[in-house]
């Protein structure tokens, strides 16, 4: 059984709670792969280092096309050692929000690199703020950007 707003926030990143009773097994899990992408923006931004944000921008957008290597890992990994079920494929959504935190971190790299760095630290303070989010609430930003770019409201979630 999950809570109303961690469902409201699945649902929102296009994982079909209705319909699949095996996102409620696997929706405290689906917070690893947010979890583990904030530590790396958070490593980058705090050590001021670009090649970290810019290999984090690497690993998302392969994420947003289909395939991130933080749920393979959870799945190869961490998964036989929890007992959990699989992380089920990403939807839409969620993907496009891939897609939204590898361009926001390339360019906080850039600005880190080129200056001004206050820039760059703002930039990836407030992605590792919107990663977190997902984390631990499961609320996600770049989820909510495509449902509003898209003109469409997932049932059951109060916008």
């Amino acid at each position: 059984m999950i809570s109303d707003g961690a469902r409201r926030g699945l649902i929102l990143q296009g994982f079909a709670c209705d319909e699949d009773p095996k996102i409620a097994d696997a929706a405290r899990w689906l917070r690893f792969t947010p979890a583990v992408s904030t530590l790396c923006i958070i490593a980058g931004t705090v050590l001021r280092a670009p090649g970290v944000l810019w290999a984090f921008a690497v690993v998302a957008a392969i994420g947003s096309l289909g395939w991130n290597a933080f749920d393979q890992i959870f799945n190869s990994v961490v998964r036989p050692w929890l007992h959990a079920p699989p992380l089920p494929r990403n939807p839409a959504p969620r993907r496009f929000a891939m897609a939204v935190a590898a361009a926001w971190s390339a360019v906080a790299g850039l600005l880190l690199w080129l200056g001004p760095v206050w820039a760059g630290l703002t930039a990836g303070a407030a992605l590792a703020v919107a990663g977190g989010t997902v984390a631990t609430t499961h609320f996600c930003l770049g989820s909510w950007m495509y449902r509003r770019l898209r003109g469409d409201r997932p049932r059951n979630v109060a916008t």
